[in-house]
């Protein structure tokens, strides 16, 4: 198999595991959100970090703890604690369609750490696509615990375009570390805010998969693909997550997207597609003028 095949199976793996957060959010319903971010991030910190010491993995010495290495894990913690609280105060398809963004953001985030001018593309792409966001933003229901969702949601898409740019930087030295590092980070900030930490067994079993299926597998298959692949290519693939996300939620709760989210997710998609395919045919044009 090809690096690029064997990286775009990785991420469109990712996307579908990261799709089923809603549908475990609705199954824990009942507890607390940061109740649920502390035991998520606490599992997944004991799977990876038990992971990476049976494999030997030397992530933590210091000859690659790279300027990489902690921009990726302090954005990858930063999105998990932006993560769950923006499902419990918006609705899932605004989470989904906001975090359809991310193409750009990620083209963004690469031009800024390489120090590259944005092209003209990326610029007008960049405005339609927060045309798209402002408009699931002035549809959301329920005032300003909505919208401060809807902030969480779009902090968190941020913090994945410069987690995915690291990454690619970081070339694979300590993925299994940067996970269990930001799920740690991750579980010291629910800590600080849970009123409560305590959970029955059967709380318990549903957290494991909620950390192991949909957070630690998917992010472990992200980070792997985010260094096969270019920043703005793996954003693409990702958008799988778009559409699975409201549908799990919507067959399993019956919580349908509202007709703002709907719209703006459209834009969203539309342009972050829209940029991609500029810049593939931006890339052919400059291979056909200057062949190798």
């Amino acid at each position: 198999m090809k690096v690029e095949q064997l990286g775009t199976f990785y991420i469109l793996g990712a996307a579908m595991l990261w799709s089923t957060a809603g549908l475990f959010m609705g199954l824990l319903v009942t507890l607390d959100v940061w109740t649920i971010l502390f035991w998520r991030s606490f599992f997944g910190a004991i799977a990876v970090g038990g992971a990476a010491l049976m494999r030997g993995d030397a992530g933590f010495h210091p000859r690659v703890l790279r300027r990489s290495w902690f921009v990726a894990t302090g954005c990858s913690a930063l999105g998990m604690v932006a993560f769950i609280p923006a499902l419990h105060l918006t609705s899932v398809a605004n989470v989904a369609m906001i975090h359809a963004s991310l193409p750009v953001l990620a083209a963004i985030a690469s031009a800024l750490t390489l120090r590259e001018r944005p092209s003209r593309p990326t610029v007008f792409f960049s405005g339609a696509a927060l045309v798209g966001a402002a408009v699931i933003f002035t549809g959301s229901p329920g005032g300003s615990a909505s919208q401060l969702g809807n902030l969480l949601a779009l902090l968190m898409t941020i913090s994945i375009a410069f987690m995915t740019v690291a990454l690619r930087a970081d070339r694979g030295r300590s993925v299994l570390w940067i996970v269990a590092a930001s799920n740690v980070i991750a579980a010291i900030v629910a800590l600080c805010f849970a009123p409560s930490i305590g959970i029955d067994l059967d709380e318990a079993l549903l957290l494991a998969c909620f950390a192991l299926i949909q957070m630690v597998l998917g992010l472990v298959l992200y980070s792997k693909g985010a260094q096969l692949l270019p920043s703005a290519e793996v954003a693409l693939f990702s958008l799988v997550e778009v559409p699975l996300s409201p549908l799990w939620v919507w067959l399993a709760f019956d919580q349908r997207p509202g007709l703002p989210s709907v719209l703006g997710g459209a834009i969203i998609v539309t342009t972050a597609i829209g940029h991609i395919l500029t810049r593939w045919q931006r890339d052919a044009d400059r291979q056909r003028r200057c062949p190798p």
